[in-house]
């Protein structure tokens, strides 16, 4: 029997039936479509019931094999997904966002010698998004402040702005202990650049508050 669409096509998804046996061609290799021996991944398009039986890779598409799945009585199906216009359009909507999601990964993690400097609670949330390390991106920022601290200190100097050095001095020397600290600390996410001016009295005001309600 010569193939013929069946549907014609979802999306940018090809279909074509031959025989007993449905190929679907596909730009997107979708995890959940398994090829299982048993709990077999059952896929509905319209009123009929198929079967993943093989799955083949190509340069630029997949290519599942499915057969009609009869035995409704003694198996028992593993996921049942219903293929239709509906979920390509979500699947393709999820993939738009993963890329997306990738791509802003890709330019923070190239970014870490900034983004060390953001907020410990920043850094935590970009990390939990995007997959890149708070401690790490921490770490590099400390060197680079670190580097800065010792240019910009010969620069103090050589203007002679000694009352400026000294006030630069301690505030920069005081951050890069108390961020290096929190790293020690093995803190998930370390302080950020000169939160700790905040943070710390900001701790000491919450403890007095929990104190002076006990009392």
């Amino acid at each position: 029997m010569k193939d013929c669409a069946y549907p014609p096509a979802l999306g940018e998804d090809r279909i074509l039936r031959k025989g007993e046996r449905l190929s679907v061609y596909s730009k997107v290799d979708m995890d959940e479509w398994q090829v299982r021996q048993n709990r077999k991944t059952i896929i509905c398009i319209n009123d009929d019931v198929w079967h993943i039986v093989g799955k083949q890779f190509s340069a630029n598409e997949v290519c599942y094999l499915l057969e009609p799945w009869t035995d409704l009585t003694n198996e028992i199906p593993g996921r049942i997904i219903r293929y239709d216009e509906e979920y390509v359009r979500n699947r393709d909507e999820a993939l738009k966002k993963r890329r997306l999601k990738n791509r802003i990964g890709s330019v923070l993690y190239h970014m870490r010698f900034l983004t060390g400097f953001l907020p410990s609670g920043t850094k935590a949330g970009i990390e939990t998004d995007f997959g890149v390390s708070a401690r790490d991106a921490t770490m590099i920022s400390i060197i680079i402040e670190l580097l800065l601290f010792f240019a910009s200190t010969g620069l103090w100097l050589l203007i002679s702005a000694i009352d400026v050095f000294i006030v630069f001095t301690i505030i920069l020397f005081t951050d890069i202990i108390i961020r290096y600290g929190s790293y020690l600390r093995d803190d998930r996410s370390p302080l950020g650049l000169f939160e700790w001016v905040w943070r710390i009295p900001m701790g000491i005001l919450r403890k007095l508050w929990e104190r002076g309600r006990l009392a």
